[in-house]
């Protein structure tokens, strides 16, 4: 019986020492192909971090990045205007006294957008979102449409048909009451379709690589 409790008083000491008190063990980074703008309009390529400490949010406070050589860095809304990978591409904006990065869900003549941060969902916590539309050709008539406006789920047609008169069909098929961003993602990228007839920034910005082999600066 006493060799027994030795035994396991020894394989508990084990575990103790393999597992300092107070530290987690640190997650590999998950890395994918992508790419960022430098503040100076580079585009430089390399591979994202997708699996970020503190989850989706992290995604539109900066993001880490990782040149062919070279280890994983933390880039800052400091150091880059712009970023994407797998399909998602995100841009700086000014926003709360800050900058945060916004997700392009549809992008043409009409851009939409998203922010997620860490807030409460039915009084838990929780990720919030903030939506957000721009007309890139609104004529001089027209000028604010050009700047970014926020969405308000809450009677959102009201928020977005300024945007969309000029295919009022689109606007009016979207459901009164309900906000639903994929819906009206589509409903965006349906109009889009009318005035699109050359490769969009996001992609333009992508192809232009320079400094492939940039060091990141800290």
């Amino acid at each position: 019986m006493k060799k027994l409790l030795s035994a396991l008083f020894l394989a508990s000491s084990v575990v103790l020492i393999a597992q300092p008190k107070g530290k987690d063990p640190k997650m590999a980074a998950t890395l994918t192909p992508g790419y960022y703008c430098n503040l100076k309009g580079d585009t430089i390529k390399g591979e994202v971090q997708t699996n970020p400490t503190n989850g989706e949010v992290d995604f539109y406070q900066g993001f880490n990045f990782k040149l062919k050589t070279g280890k994983v860095m933390p880039i800052s809304n400091k150091k880059a205007k712009a970023y994407g990978f797998d399909g998602r591409n995100f841009t700086l904006i000014p926003f709360d006294a800050g900058f945060v990065y916004i997700e392009y869900l549809a992008q043409g003549r009409l851009n939409f957008f998203e922010y997620k941060f860490a807030g409460s969902v039915a009084g838990k916590p929780g990720i919030e979102s903030i939506y957000f539309i721009q007309d890139t050709k609104a004529d001089e008539s027209s000028a604010e449409l050009r700047e970014l406006k926020q969405i308000k789920e809450k009677f959102y047609k009201k928020d977005i048909k300024p945007y969309m008169k000029a295919q009022i069909a689109t606007w009016e098929n979207l459901d009164k009451f309900t906000f639903n961003k994929e819906v009206v993602g589509n409903a965006i990228r349906e109009f889009n379709r009318y005035y699109d007839t050359s490769p969009t920034q996001v992609e333009v910005e992508a192809e232009k690589v320079t400094g492939e082999e940039k060091e990141v600066e800290e």
